[in-house]
């Protein structure tokens, strides 16, 4: 029984990935159709897998809020310092008492670092779409026949090429 739910798992994963790499070659092909200089001539030498690309943690709302915050607890810490330097002249005790308040927020600010830090390495957003690398020959302007190394990014329907990379 285990055995046929996961050979029916991978089924369906290797015809999913398929279709995407179908969809995600021709959405490429019909780009270069429409933005090569020379359609004509263009000559497809080879696709890399379609892959993933997922949203950077720094473009969640968690890290706007841990960004933000980390931006006020160094305001503080700057206004503290400055208070500090007059403190220092009017009154020990209320000096210490800023010290204390200003150590508080250095923590803070580290522990949020620490937190953007972490969450970027670990996060692994939602699908934001897709990636594919393509090689193809075409005629330049001049009419000779160039080789490019090419990277697309496309959306997360397989619907639109997004950007283009020439890859060095």
């Amino acid at each position: 029984m285990i055995k046929n739910i996961l050979l029916i798992s991978a089924c369906l994963l290797t015809a999913s990935c398929a279709s995407n790499q179908h969809k995600a070659e021709k959405l490429v092909k019909n780009y270069l159709d429409t933005h090569l200089s020379d359609p004509a001539s263009y000559d497809a030498v080879s696709f890399g897998d379609v892959d993933t690309v997922f949203k950077r943690f720094a473009e969640t709302k968690q890290y706007d809020s841990l960004k933000t915050a980390n931006i006020a607890a160094k305001q503080k810490v700057d206004k503290i310092k400055d208070t500090l330097m007059n403190l220092i002249i009017t009154s020990k005790v209320a000096y210490m008492e800023a010290l204390k308040r200003q150590m508080k927020y250095e923590a803070d600010t580290g522990s949020l670092s620490k937190a953007i830090r972490s969450n970027e390495l670990l996060f692994k957003g939602p699908i934001k779409g897709w990636a594919i690398a393509h090689s193809y020959h075409t005629k330049n302007i001049a009419g000779a026949i160039v080789l490019h190394n090419t990277q697309f990014r496309l959306d997360s329907d397989l619907t639109a090429v997004v950007s283009v990379q020439d890859l060095k």
